[in-house]
């Protein structure tokens, strides 16, 4: 059997089953219309450790961690609070 190691998701550091962020994004083709876009933490093809997910100032972040004690990041993005439409959050 494979060695394989879960990831841990957190929405503002308390870890839950999952969270799900659908927001707005302008497409590439008609930039002028906006798309619903949909973020599923469980469902995230990005190999990390964990995924840490919160509402800071303006922004909704998105922090893939590659190793969560020592902080060592993956990436993180940034969506405007003004573009969520939502966030679900499947408690443990």
């Amino acid at each position: 059997m494979d060695n394989v190691r879960t990831k841990t998701i957190k929405f503002h550091g308390m870890e839950v089953r999952n969270a799900i962020v659908h927001y707005l994004s302008k497409g590439i083709e008609k930039p002028h219309r906006e798309k619903l876009v949909e973020f599923n933490a469980a469902r995230s093809e990005v190999s990390c450790e964990a995924i840490n997910i919160q509402i800071v100032a303006d922004f909704v972040t998105i922090t893939f961690y590659k190793d969560e004690r020592s902080n060592q990041m993956i990436r993180r993005e940034l969506v405007p609070s003004q573009l969520i439409q939502r966030i679900w959050i499947e408690d443990l």
